[in-house]
């Protein structure tokens, strides 16, 4: 199964992101731990699309060998996602780390000015 949205150009895409993960996941009849956490990494990928890049922003949810797949694309400046320490004070900077936590496996790829950015998670069932 794949199932491909375009998402609000602010940052509502992370709600909206949320929204069609948990409904695409519950109609296919994953767990509700894997739910949660794809909602979770949708979120994250989609806010750091909607603060970093430009629109248009896809989400992308993909199931496949026991795994789903959770894509978010941008258009913006060259490069990819970076790992940083988050000073304890800010309130921002941990969202990667949080995805790299409950994901198998994450990358990115870039075509032109379009950045994908995935993580891939265990169907928990």
């Amino acid at each position: 199964m794949t199932t491909e949205w375009v998402l609000p150009e602010d940052l509502t895409a992370a709600a909206a992101a949320r929204g069609h993960v948990t409904e695409a996941l519950r109609a296919s009849g994953a767990p509700d731990e894997t739910i949660d956490d794809a909602v979770l990494v949708a979120s994250e990928l989609a806010a750091n699309a909607a603060r970093h890049g430009r629109p248009p922003f896809t989400l992308r949810v993909e199931l496949f060998d026991g795994q789903v797949r959770i894509t978010v694309g941008d258009h913006g400046d060259a490069g990819g996602p970076t790992f940083t320490d988050a000073d304890t004070e800010s309130g921002h900077g941990r969202g990667m780390a949080l995805v790299n936590a409950l994901s198998r496996a994450i990358g990115w790829s870039r075509s032109g000015s379009r950045l994908d950015v995935w993580a891939d998670l265990d169907l928990k069932r």
